[in-house]
């Protein structure tokens, strides 16, 4: 398989809400979106999902589009693939979430030309035909996150996760939870919480949360081992785990729970990698989302169709976050569920005419 144009577009997607986390604010999406295309013409779309100010981790859309003009993008032309994980080899910098992208765009190639959806074609196994919606609710005041929450759960949606911070993390959670008894609920602190302060995340064990996801701020595992057993709640891991060597520090964990997102993790072979471990391992494992486009989210939603997916994924439909999104058919959830599409390659078509309206810059390179 020879790659012989790349081309790079900067999207910029305008949010229909302010997204709002204990570390950011979020009211437009950029985006990196990386085309390929082969001698015969056929094409690859993938995703770069790093945002532009390191909050989540320190790859940022600036430093992701610079290394992929200097570095991976003439490796990849001069280069012959045979399988689209060879980029792996390619490429040895701590970029995952540009690593990703890219990989994702000669996956979504190769399995096209082979009429293989990518996901069942990687994991050898059938997909569910729908999954279910899950929820997430950025910080905000508790009349508007009641509100909001009683629109979703009027829906149909049964999981909702709400972003917390220190200053008020148990008076939110527990509004929520009085109002809706029976909904199943999480958090999400984005390690906004000292280790030195875990008695204020130990108080949300009495609020039967499905987890906490990054309450700490912290710097090595070991740190965190004691506290774990003083907290019943699972914690859930996210942005500490970026690699293999780190999901393996999960084991000492009771009752750990691993928030999966191919960019975080450097692409769909080292996601695939790390489901496995979970599965042998008995470490639970579901489908995060990073506020992308549908060209990285048709991937998430695929995925959270797998067997073994310990609940619902932070998976909305497109409309929920954007005029317009860059896939047809867009990602729709009626009663909270969402059909899963298993075509060739992504498994759905790209929206040439939208991934140019929102184009603010675009570049080709060739061999």
């Amino acid at each position: 398989m020879k790659i012989e144009k790349i081309t790079l577009y900067h999207v910029q997607l305008p949010m229909k809400f302010d997204f709002v986390t204990a570390k950011s604010s979020l009211n437009v999406r950029d985006s990196l979106i990386v085309k390929v295309e082969d001698s015969l013409g056929n094409t690859g779309y993938g995703e770069v999902v790093a945002f532009t100010t390191p909050f989540y981790t320190a790859e940022t859309f600036a430093l992701a589009w610079k290394t992929l003009k200097t570095t991976y993008l003439p490796l990849v032309l001069a280069h012959d693939f045979e399988h689209p994980f060879e980029i792996h080899d390619l490429v040895n910098a701590p970029l995952p979430m540009t690593i990703a992208g890219l990989e994702n765009a000669l996956c979504d190639l190769y399995f096209k030309r082979q009429n293989k959806n990518t996901i069942q074609a990687l994991f050898h196994e059938d997909l569910a035909t729908e999954i279910s919606q899950g929820a997430v609710l950025g910080d905000m005041s508790i009349t508007q996150l009641l509100k909001k929450a009683e629109q979703l759960v009027n829906s149909g949606v049964t999981r909702l996760k709400i972003k917390i911070t220190p200053s008020d993390s148990f008076e939110r959670t527990k509004a929520v939870r009085t109002a809706f008894p029976n909904l199943q609920l999480a958090v999400d602190a984005n390690r906004s919480f000292q280790v030195k302060n875990r008695q204020d995340v130990q108080k949300l064990d009495e609020l039967g949360l499905i987890c906490i996801e990054e309450p700490f701020d912290f710097t090595d595992f070991s740190e965190l081992s004691l506290l774990s057993e003083s907290i019943q709640t699972p914690l859930c891991f996210d942005e500490s785990v970026q690699t293999l060597s780190e999901l393996k520090q999960l084991v000492q964990f009771p009752r750990a729970m691993l928030n999966i997102k191919i960019g975080r993790l450097g692409g769909l072979y080292q996601t695939r990698e790390a489901i496995e471990f979970c599965r042998k391992n008995s470490i639970g494992f579901w489908i995060g989302s990073m506020v992308e486009s549908g060209i990285s989210k048709i991937l998430h939603i695929q995925l959270a169709a797998l067997s073994g997916t310990a609940m619902a994924g932070d998976l909305s439909g497109s409309a929920h976050y954007f005029e317009e999104d860059l896939i047809k058919p867009e990602i729709v959830f009626a009663n909270a569920k969402t059909q899963v599409p298993t075509g060739a390659g992504l498994g759905v078509e790209i929206n040439e005419r939208a991934l140019e309206r929102w184009s603010v810059e675009k570049e080709i390179f060739s061999i």
